[in-house]
């Protein structure tokens, strides 16, 4: 007696629809993510415009002025007279860049005010932020 083995053909077939789903969404998150990676510390600054490219600015002291000229360190609203102290403060023993975030309609006076402000509080270099403007 010879016993025969029945042999099924089944194929398994392979859904994509999850895989695609979670591609798109990983997609949607980076690119949603990627929009609020700003230097702009949640202040609402209108900026200038420039044509040349500028580079990446990471971990360096962004100290913003609004249009109704209060000064800023990162989200931490600062009075003139301590500016010098607090930059002090941050600076201590490092070589540290501080970035001027100041609104386009601020007078070129009360920026300039600032920069010396920065220097005198240990500031080795210092840079301008804008908005690269589009063709």
């Amino acid at each position: 007696m010879r016993f025969r083995r029945i042999k099924s053909r089944k194929e398994t077939a392979f859904d994509l629809t999850p895989l695609i789903d979670v591609v798109f969404l990983l997609l949607i998150f980076f690119m949603v993510s990627t929009s609020f990676a700003t230097i702009r510390q949640g202040i609402k600054i209108d900026l200038p415009t420039t044509t040349t490219p500028q580079k990446k600015i990471e971990e360096n002291i962004v100290i913003s002025i609004t249009k109704d000229n209060k000064i800023y360190i990162g989200k931490t609203h600062v009075r003139e007279k301590n500016l010098v102290a607090i930059l002090r403060n941050k600076l201590k023993g490092k070589k540290g860049m501080v970035i001027i975030n100041a609104d386009k309609n601020v007078r070129h006076g009360k920026v300039v005010e600032v920069m010396d402000l920065a220097k005198q509080g240990g500031a080795n270099k210092l840079g301008i932020l804008t908005i690269p403007k589009r063709r």
